[in-house]
């Protein structure tokens, strides 16, 4: 009878282990559970919040490069007047610049997550594909505006007007936005 009763207790102490296991296991699986869904919601509301103030950054963008591409003047004799314009509206362009790359320092830290939410997604992939044509566009207008000066400054050589002549236009791009163009576009 004692042998049946040690029995009986190692099983009761085994079932016991067993369902302290399995509750312990379980507690964490929650836990961790739980932790992800909270990180995952902080990280959708991140880029929710992010996704906006980036996308107002690029619609401002857009508006001065329009503005910018608006005001350029072929005509050599208006050059020197409407070049003082087209450097204001540069100037504003690199303002552009600068709130886009603070504002995209934000989201491409975000994004990075692995995120099971499609809304979510296409905001990562249009912030992506934003930042591309940003730095694209950008780098164009360089060489669009260096091409004039230099039609301008052959102008002006050629018709002795060498104290006209305008330096060509150095980007102002920042390094950290190229940086992360070329990472977001790595991980695909």
């Amino acid at each position: 009878m004692k042998g049946s009763t040690l029995i009986k207790l190692g099983i009761v102490l085994m079932l016991a282990s067993g369902a302290l296991i399995f509750t312990k296991n379980a507690d964490k699986f929650l836990n961790e559970f739980n932790n992800d869904y909270l990180l995952s919601r902080i990280v959708v509301n991140n880029i929710e919040s992010n996704y906006k103030d980036f996308n107002n950054n690029v619609t401002k963008y857009k508006e001065d490069m329009t503005t910018f591409y608006d005001s350029l003047d072929f005509y050599y004799d208006n050059f020197i007047r409407k070049n003082r314009a087209m450097v204001t509206y540069l100037t504003e362009v690199e303002k552009d610049l600068k709130r886009l790359e603070n504002s995209s320092l934000k989201l491409y830290e975000s994004c990075r997550y692995d995120i099971d939410d499609e809304k979510t997604k296409e905001m990562c992939r249009n912030y992506k594909i934003n930042l591309d044509g940003v730095v694209e566009s950008y780098d164009k207008l360089v060489v669009d505006y260096n091409e004039v000066l230099d039609a301008f400054n052959g102008f002006a050589r050629d018709n002795n007007r060498k104290e006209h002549m305008v330096d060509p236009y150095e980007s102002k791009m920042s390094e950290k936005l190229i940086i992360i163009r070329d990472e977001l576009n790595q991980e695909e």
